[in-house]
């Protein structure tokens, strides 16, 4: 006895659609994976059932689920300080702010003076 071949029903199933988008969930996979550098799957489920009641049963349903699980980047963190009012400060709450300029711009004046 032949079986018709596990490729061919899966490309029959719901008329193609199945094995269009299995084929776009791996593409996704595949993307997500070189963009990450870590492991995904897609599954695809197959659900066989008789279409009715009775021990003969000459007909069947078939129903497929995919699931399609893709590695996420790594997210960053941030830190904040707390303050006295449980407040998030990007700033030591204890510690004051010190004035700075760009010293790129403009050369610190006692070197103007030794050039002189």
């Amino acid at each position: 006895m032949s079986t018709k071949a596990f490729a061919v029903f899966l490309q029959e199933l719901r008329d193609g659609r199945t094995h269009s988008e299995l084929s776009s969930h791996l593409n996704e996979l595949l993307k997500h994976v070189k963009d990450t550098g870590k492991g995904g799957s897609v599954t695809l489920q197959i659900a066989v059932g008789p279409a009715g009641k009775g021990q003969d049963v000459d007909k069947v349903i078939i129903k497929d689920k995919i699931i399609a699980k893709l590695p996420t980047p790594e997210r960053g963190s941030d830190f904040y300080w707390l303050t006295d009012d449980n407040e998030l400060s990007r700033n030591h709450p204890r510690q004051s702010m010190l004035d700075l300029r760009d010293a790129s711009t403009q050369p610190p004046s006692n070197l103007k003076e030794a050039a002189k």
